[in-house]
């Protein structure tokens, strides 16, 4: 049987507790099926210290993580899934999920139940 690769387009690394909770968690376990999961997180370990330092979001970090996040869609192919936490990329439409589908990239979406509160609640 061949190992099934997935690709895990996280928020945060496993610093971000969202993240942790929602995709590190199962990483072991998906491991002992012989699910093979890269791990690419949006936001690193530097931009979330910086974060809960309570100093804020780094917009020319973000917009970095942003581009990398973009070269990993257009590597997807190389995987059987792409496991998406949440949405690709924050306060955007979905044209990143768009190019996955337009490529013919199987994925999958881990929504939080309560995701639309990133918006409605955004102080802006």
């Amino acid at each position: 049987m061949n190992q099934i690769r997935v690709l895990a387009l996280t928020r945060y690394s496993r610093l971000g507790a969202s993240s942790r909770l929602r995709s590190y968690q199962y990483l072991p376990f998906m491991k002992k099926y012989g699910i093979e999961v890269e791990v690419v997180p949006l936001l690193n370990d530097d931009y979330i210290r910086y974060l809960y330092s309570g100093k804020g979001r780094r917009k020319v970090a973000i917009f970095r993580a942003y581009l990398h996040r973009m070269g990993n869609l257009f590597r997807a192919k190389r995987f059987d899934l792409v496991w998406i936490e949440k949405e690709l990329f924050p306060f955007f439409p979905a044209w990143g999920e768009a190019l996955l589908n337009v490529l013919s990239v199987p994925y999958v979406v881990d929504y939080d139940d309560a995701i639309f509160h990133n918006y409605d609640l955004h102080p802006q």
